[in-house]
């Protein structure tokens, strides 16, 4: 096939999950013969309109780029040049079917170029909820009221692109029933889930995690919980701070490793220093890809403290097949990702209590060779990159046929 992969950023221009998530998946369908080319916003002035990739073509158009006074313009950028780029591009390599990441503006762009290429769209979750979440929190600042009001115009074109999709792709059960209770009639024919897949050869398992805690210079003798999210308000950091902080009565020695950007990091700084964890806690910032698997290979723990919006969680596999223990809220897509490993794996709620009582079990329990190779052995059971694509060829193919 012909295939056109439309995304809002590709990596490395952002490091977010869902664009990380892309990378594996176009790489596999380039290395199984189709020919595969990706569109993606200019996220840097610097940034080459073209690139030749492993086995696929990167083309990015122009948008405002971040720090930009107009970078939040970026939808009507996507509206407007996507049908241009797209247009030119079909006329080289006469796509078959395009594959759009949780993106309605390019979804919408891709319409408007009049083509009639049948598209698979991925969803996650209602973007105007989260947009909803961060402005409660302070994210866009003074233009707070203008995003509102736009916010019902991404509805629209949300609802517009799931209905003109041929097939939907969700992730999860939990991101299904979203759709349903945000968008009300859509198709439930034509919705099917597919996990994410993860590098199970990158994310490895270590067999003595305490050789990698010494590359990084970290305690051999401390109990490590590590957490990789970005810094914004649905991912429940604050509670998990709070919890960190009740962890601490109990194991004084205990060392959460926080990893990601974000515009709460000032706030989380100033609870820090509140909750008086500076001993206890470190915001590590952004972890450079080459480092993030040691720092999942160290940790005892991996905690996923969402509160809302769970679309699925790449990092909790990333974990999993480093054979790193993952203890998730009961929020969204986390009881279908982690669940199956065991009941004790998620907490009875997404309050800092029942954090703090499932960090506490795991850490007096102990995190044995036993425990880890069942959470790698789970991993690679049921998201490798073959057996995802595998699914995602299919899907593509039939969109060429409805």
């Amino acid at each position: 096939m012909n295939i056109l992969v439309l995304s809002d950023a590709f990596w490395p221009d952002h490091t977010g999950g869902i664009s990380k998530s892309l990378l594996p998946e176009v790489e596999e369908l380039a290395a199984r013969g189709h020919r595969v080319v990706v569109v993606a916003r200019k996220l840097k002035k610097s940034l080459p309109f073209h690139e030749l990739r492993n086995g696929y073509e990167l083309y990015r158009y122009s948008s405002p780029p971040k720090g930009s006074s107009f970078y939040r313009l970026y939808p009507l950028f996507s509206i407007r040049q996507v049908p241009k780029l797209v247009s030119q591009l079909h006329g080289r390599f006469h796509f078959d079917t395009a594959y759009i990441i949780n993106n309605p503006f390019q979804a919408v762009g891709l319409m408007r170029a009049s083509l009639k290429i049948p598209y698979v769209y991925v969803f996650y979750a209602p973007i105007p909820r989260e947009i909803e979440l961060d402005a409660t929190r302070g994210k866009y600042g003074w233009s707070t009221p203008m995003i509102k009001v736009v916010n019902q115009w991404i509805k629209t074109k949300e609802y517009q692109t799931l209905s003109s999709a041929k097939r939907i792709i969700v992730r999860s059960d939990f991101s299904k029933k979203e759709i349903h209770q945000y968008y009300g009639k859509v198709d439930d024919k034509k919705i099917v889930k597919i996990p994410l897949c993860v590098n199970t050869k990158r994310f490895s398992f270590a067999d003595n995690p305490l050789t990698i805690r010494e590359r990084l210079g970290l305690p051999l003798n401390r109990p490590i919980l590590l957490t990789v999210r970005r810094l914004v308000a649905r991912m429940g950091l604050e509670n998990l701070l709070v919890a960190t902080k009740e962890v601490a009565k109990q194991i004084p020695d205990v060392l959460l490793l926080m990893g990601g950007k974000g515009y709460l990091e000032n706030h989380l700084l100033a609870q820090i220093r509140k909750l008086q964890l500076e001993q206890n806690v470190r915001l590590l910032g952004f972890i450079p890809e080459g480092k993030l698997p040691m720092y999942y290979q160290a940790a005892d723990l991996f905690v996923l403290p969402t509160v809302d919006l769970e679309g699925f969680g790449l990092a909790t596999i990333e974990a999993l097949s480093c054979g790193t223990p993952v203890i998730a809220t009961p929020i969204g897509a986390n009881p279908e990702v982690v669940g199956p490993l065991g009941k004790e794996f998620i907490c009875d709620n997404a309050t800092p209590e029942a954090l703090a009582v499932r960090i506490i079990w795991f850490i007096r329990q102990g995190v044995n060779i036993e425990l880890r190779n069942r959470c790698r052995s789970y991993c690679e059971s049921n998201f490798t990159i073959k057996k995802v694509v595998d699914h995602l060829e299919q899907i593509l193919s039939e969109a060429l046929d409805i």
